[in-house]
């Protein structure tokens, strides 16, 4: 679910005008969420608590008394707000910091997401409201809070929306991250159909980056998409959305079936063990469609082509595109149904064909503009509705 409404290179990506409900327009919030709502227990009972006899235990009754007044019980937490603790804290009461919502963003499956501002900065920052008893009904409760602790461990990465600050209320869920204002890469690939093959190497470089780091940092993305895929001003890439991520050290598999049927791997397909190497499948779904404007064949089996016997294996490309060499070796490497031989690895990448003379560590340090290739290619802006053959999305 992005969190950008602004325009990259002529694309809207305003995406929802919708109210936002329990939300005032202004709501005062905790940014730093730093403080949560603790009980503290008091081991004596002070009830009938008495003046001792002794005057060698006076200062000692004088020291338990003193240091039990600025003690104080909290009410019970209740059970809507503890299964959330404490990842979510409780934030009830009014904090320093001030935010105004200023619009929505986009409306996802769980939630929305509003872009808002620091009343005191002026900066914006993206919040996104998710419902508890959604969550709840939905038994997602470890998905949403796994959700926030990678994305808050692992947003200082340069191509990672950061998440600052998560608390919840009693009925929602609130998550600050990053306004990215460049829009989604779903709305780019809307409008040029096809990118600049010079394009679709720094994308493709940014991506394999992340995921490589994600992977080393033992978490799996699991639902690598373009609407996932956030652009700042300079078309620079950012991932997020964690919301179906998970800790999975590497060398581990899991058998969880969740993600975007276009974008899942054949293995997530058909409930067996996967890996990481189901991040890369994902990859090579984009680098097509960056590529060439159309999806390759799907590891979902169609209805039709299932009652035939010359259904065309996942991962095959479109029929009658030209490529050159160097790219479809990439395609077939990257969309490999067997996990164990495909490309699955930032290293290897570095070595293939397509990325032959290819600065990486300029990729990583941002010294390149993926904004300046699209303008260079197209100096009137972005292509007639008439010259886009984008039927699949």
């Amino acid at each position: 679910m992005g969190n950008a409404n602004t325009n990259f290179k002529g694309i809207n990506t305003k995406r929802a005008t919708s109210s936002c409900g329990d939300l005032q327009n202004q709501v005062i919030v905790d940014f730093t969420g730093n403080s949560s709502l603790t009980s503290r227990e008091s081991h004596q009972s002070f009830s009938n608590t008495s003046r001792p006899w002794f005057k060698n235990s006076k200062k000692r009754w004088k020291r338990s008394v003193s240091s039990h007044d600025i003690s104080k019980t909290a009410w019970p937490v209740s059970r809507i707000e503890q299964v959330f603790l404490p990842e979510f804290p409780s934030s009830p009461q009014v904090r320093n910091q001030q935010f105004a919502i200023v619009d929505d963003i986009a409306t996802g499956s769980f939630g929305k997401v509003f872009r808002i501002q620091d009343l005191k900065t002026h900066n914006y920052y993206a919040l996104k409201v998710l419902p508890k008893s959604q969550i709840i009904k939905d038994n997602c409760i470890e998905q949403v809070k796994n959700e926030v602790l990678i994305q808050a461990a692992c947003g200082h990465h340069p191509f990672i929306v950061k998440c600052h600050s998560y608390w919840q209320s009693k009925k929602q869920l609130f998550i600050v991250t990053d306004y990215i204002e460049g829009g989604e890469l779903f709305a780019l690939l809307k409008t040029y159909s096809s990118l600049p093959l010079d394009l679709v190497k720094i994308y493709v470089a940014e991506l394999a980056i992340v995921l490589d780091f994600l992977h080393n940092a033992g978490v799996i993305y699991r639902d690598l998409k373009p609407e996932n895929i956030l652009l700042d001003r300079e078309g620079h890439l950012y991932l997020t959305d964690f919301g179906l991520s998970k800790w999975l050290s590497f060398g581990v598999k899991t058998r969880t079936l969740c993600g975007t049927l276009r974008y899942m791997a054949p293995e997530v397909i058909s409930l067996q063990l996967y890996g990481h190497a189901a991040d890369w499948w994902s990859l090579g779904v984009i680098t097509c469609l960056m590529m060439l404007g159309q999806f390759p064949v799907s590891a979902v089996a169609n209805e039709n082509n299932e009652k035939s016997d010359n259904r065309k294996k996942p991962g095959t490309l479109p029929d009658d595109i030209f490529i050159d060499n160097a790219s479809k070796d990439l395609l077939l490497r990257l969309l490999e149904v067997d996990p164990t031989k495909r490309l699955r690895s930032l290293r290897v990448m570095k070595t293939i064909a397509f990325f032959k003379g290819f600065n990486f560590e300029a990729i990583e340090a941002k010294q390149v503009r993926p904004s300046d290739i699209l303008e260079k290619r197209f100096p009137a802006g972005p292509p007639s509705i008439n010259e886009i053959h984008f039927n699949d999305f």
